[in-house]
């Protein structure tokens, strides 16, 4: 019996070594979700965008600044002079959140007993907001103990702090279901989207109807178009499923124009169709398009889209990688809409990539598929 087994051991591990596809599965694979995931699962959030607005013009507001600058924690893209400034940017997501140093903060420190400033951070995400609060708390305390004066040589040190007023935009209650549920729409839409049609050509090819598709009077863009459509109204019912019933029982906020929100919801809908198609189309069996599929866009839309881990926080490549991920566009679209009001012209350049992306995959993908009809 032993002998047997090893055997069958034996060849199989002839078929391991000799198959490519096996090969890069066991080894490939796991070196690349390492890398990959080991970058982007970070759970420190550093380089927060900010803006700053310096009413004072004081050495003491200076200095402050510079700590802000040399921090880690922030990244100072803006220096701002009016507060009306700060929303702009931040609907369009250039900033995440602002400091504001009112004017006599100097005068405060020296001749009072506390002194203001004020932190204006984007609540639409309740884990980076409480983040920006502590560690502006934290650098706050900071340049109080490193700045304070002495009473003098032989007396204590009179520590002077700062009391730092935060405000939140767009989620005051930093309710996690506002941030997660909008996401979870872009990633069970592209769930729908791209792992059922990737399976629909492979399919064809598997039950063996796709010779008679091949013969039949319908153009290959025909058949294409006729597979996507009822993808495209399933996704759209299941999308408005899934925000009635997530206001329902969550009363997740629904500002903005919805309007605009379903016709950009059928743009990402068409990209996610068309990544499907594609996969579909290059894929030789319903078991490897589905795995390619899960690879391919379910994975990228849970870890690199800002579904959960904040991108402006992973290393530059990672951050490139993540320019091509359909999900991290819808995030924003369908983020600044309902929690931000945002308008088309605020979105206009992810709707654009959605679009191209998707006319891009499916023009592969029909360009395959006639390949396919005319051999």
């Amino acid at each position: 019996m032993f002998r047997r087994i090893r055997a069958i051991i034996i060849k199989e591990f002839y078929h391991i070594v000799r198959d490519p596809r096996s090969l890069a599965i066991i080894f490939a694979m796991p070196v690349l979700m390492v890398l990959l995931y080991g970058h982007a699962l970070n759970m420190d959030i550093t380089n927060i965008a900010i803006g700053v607005i310096d009413y004072d013009h004081s050495d003491e507001s200076r200095a402050l600044l510079r700590d802000f600058t040399s921090s880690k924690y922030f990244d100072i893209r803006y220096h701002l002079r009016d507060r009306d400034e700060i929303e702009a940017l931040m609907r369009k997501g250039e900033i995440k959140a602002a400091v504001v140093i009112p004017k006599g903060f100097g005068n405060d420190r020296a001749t009072k007993t506390e002194a203001h400033v004020q932190l204006i951070v984007d609540g639409s995400d309740p884990t980076f907001g409480n983040a920006s609060l502590n560690y502006a708390n934290a650098l706050l305390t900071m340049y109080s103990l490193k700045n304070s004066p002495s009473a003098g040589a032989g007396r204590e040190l009179s520590v002077l702090p700062i009391d730092l007023q935060e405000r939140f935009l767009y989620n005051p209650d930093l309710k996690g279901a506002n941030f997660i549920i909008p996401g979870l729409v872009a990633v069970i839409l592209m769930m729908v989207c791209a792992l059922l049609t990737s399976i629909t050509i492979s399919r064809e090819k598997e039950t063996g109807t796709m010779a008679i598709l091949l013969v039949s009077p319908v153009r290959p863009l025909e058949i294409i178009v006729g597979k996507v459509i009822p993808y495209v109204l399933l996704s759209i019912v299941d999308a408005v499923f899934i925000l009635v019933f997530a206001k329902l029982v969550f009363d997740i906020p629904l500002h903005g124009d919805l309007v605009l929100l379903v016709g950009l919801s059928v743009l990402f809908i068409y990209c996610a169709l068309g990544i499907g198609l594609f996969i579909s189309s290059v894929a030789p069996s319903q078991q490897v398009a589905m795995m390619a599929a899960l690879v391919a866009t379910i994975l990228p839309s849970i870890m690199l889209s800002g579904f959960i881990f904040p991108i402006f926080s992973m290393p530059a490549p990672i951050r490139m990688l993540s320019s091509i991920v359909p999900a991290k566009y819808y995030m924003i679209i369908i983020r600044g809409i309902l929690l931000k009001s945002s308008t088309f012209d605020i979105l206009k350049n992810q709707a654009l990539f959605l679009a191209l992306l998707g006319t891009f995959f499916l023009l592969i993908a029909t360009v395959r598929f006639k390949t396919r009809t005319n051999s």
